[in-house]
């Protein structure tokens, strides 16, 4: 996960806004100046300035947000999209005044975790408890256990072996008989290759 800009801003050359339209680049100048002043520790804070920087980008000519960032704040663009993940994770869930920490908000925002964790999370803050980064981390957790398909229950060998029997029998009818030492030939080579797994195993475990 990138990590969220931390310290001062500091403008390193200044972008050239005369390369833009007269309109996009008022858009961009103004966006710039409520970004710096927004930029907070808050839910809020994170979520406003996550609007912000995808209007830029949508603003922006191509390849020009990087640009952009570096000029005004020194950022990368990865330092950016943790800013536009919340904003855009979170845009139907009225966050703003939950008690979710930022180090947790930028965490849930992630690509990789379940919308049901992001959800969870919202349910239990909406409850009155605090999503810190450990607490996210756990629900995320447990959502993505929850994903993971459920191992079927092993069948016994003799019912396995009447189900085999009885598959069998229903084509028993369609058998050519000339073909049938063929078959059983297959059978036998089927029935070896699982005896052998189960030799090698006993072996190991007298050794």
């Amino acid at each position: 996960m990138a990590r969220q800009p931390k310290g001062e801003l500091v403008v390193i050359v200044g972008f050239n806004y005369d390369l833009l339209e007269t309109k996009v680049a008022e858009q961009v100048r103004t966006s710039a100046d409520r970004i710096r002043g927004r930029v907070k520790k808050t839910v809020e804070d994170i979520i406003d300035v996550g609007h912000d920087l995808l209007a830029v980008k949508e603003a922006l000519p191509h390849g020009q947000f990087g640009p952009w960032l570096k000029a005004e704040f020194g950022w990368s663009e990865r330092s950016a999209q943790n800013f536009m993940s919340v904003a855009e994770r979170f845009k139907s869930a009225k966050i703003a005044d939950l008690p979710i920490q930022p180090s947790a908000a930028y965490f849930l925002a992630a690509p990789s975790v379940p919308d049901e964790a992001r959800q969870v999370a919202v349910e239990k803050a909406e409850a009155g408890e605090e999503i810190t980064f450990a607490t996210a981390r756990e629900i995320v957790a447990e959502a993505k256990k929850k994903r993971r398909p459920k191992r079927q229950k092993a069948v016994p060998a003799d019912k396995l072996g009447l189900r085999l029997v009885k598959s069998l029998e229903r084509y028993k009818e369609r058998w050519n008989p000339k073909e049938l030492p063929e078959l059983a030939r297959q059978l036998r080579e089927f029935a070896d290759a699982l005896e052998k797994p189960q030799a090698g195993s006993k072996k190991k475990t007298k050794e």
